[in-house]
């Protein structure tokens, strides 16, 4: 128990039983009144309070050691699969998102869909809103936000037009 807390239930005590005191009750009603209010100022103030144990181990927050963030997206792909995991398609949608709002395409506007398919490609925002997106999708919508990233806002750039490093590495 803190000093603080203390002085809270003491200065209940006495408010509380000089109070009634001056309300005529007898000295030793009033002082059990007064014990009683102690008793619930300082039961209130406990309410909040935290408990403290400093004889325990410490754990060093310093020592929590949590892998880096890249590490953590090279984690999210399924090579077996070919699957990405959620992290990393979300990263993606949130990259893309920000991208096409620049070029004034709203993504969730199905009037614009088509501009939507002509900035990123045939279906691809569909299969990245997928449960299960596959690597080749992410690595098209990575592809298509390096484009929508050097092109001009409200200018869009059709997919066909240019590839990628990685494509043609693949195709080498």
């Amino acid at each position: 128990m803190t000093l603080r807390r203390g002085i809270a239930a003491a200065v209940a005590l006495i408010a509380v039983t000089v109070a009634l005191l001056l309300l005529g009750l007898e000295p030793m009603f009033a002082l059990s009144g007064g014990a009683l209010a102690a008793a619930v100022a300082l039961l209130a103030v406990l309410r909040g309070a935290e408990a403290v144990v400093e004889d325990g181990p410490q754990a060093d927050e310093d020592l929590t050691i949590r892998g880096t963030e890249i590490s953590r997206l090279a984690w999210a792909f399924n090579p077996r699969t070919g699957v990405a995991g959620e992290i990393v398609s979300r990263r993606v949608r949130a990259l893309l998102r920000r991208r096409i709002a620049r070029q004034g395409i709203d993504v969730d506007d199905p009037s614009q869909a088509g501009r939507l398919d002509e900035i990123l490609g045939t279906g691809l925002w569909q299969r990245i809103n997928g449960r299960q997106v596959q690597n080749i999708d992410i690595r098209r919508a990575l592809d298509a936000a390096d484009r929508l990233a050097s092109a001009p806002a409200g200018s869009p750039e059709q997919t066909s037009t240019s590839q990628s490093p990685i494509r043609k590495q693949e195709r080498a």
